[in-house]
């Protein structure tokens, strides 16, 4: 299984505007073949999404998908700097 973890940072005017665009698809990347878990966490003004995927190949998909597409969209205006991602293989439960 495949944990990935993204964080940014936005600017404090900002961030209530990134929290419902990740909201507003969340269910929807949760549906994807391959998803096991999506939640995005916040503290101040940055954003960790973190997600579970079966398989990179999964994973992969999911970064091809128009879904992924439209929140980069709406998000990518709104961050103070680039985010970072960080990328782990771990065992299911």
């Amino acid at each position: 299984m495949k944990l990935i973890a993204v964080e940014a940072t936005f600017g404090s005017d900002a961030v209530q505007s990134a929290v419902d665009a990740i909201e507003a698809q969340a269910e929807s990347v949760r549906d994807m073949s391959g998803c096991e878990g999506y939640a995005h966490y916040r503290s101040d003004d940055t954003i960790a999404i973190v997600q579970k995927w079966q398989s990179m190949a999964a994973f992969d998909a999911y970064r091809q998908s128009e879904v992924f597409a439209g929140l980069g969209a709406a998000l990518m205006p709104l961050m103070a700097g680039p985010p970072v991602t960080t990328v782990a293989s771990v065992d299911s439960p």
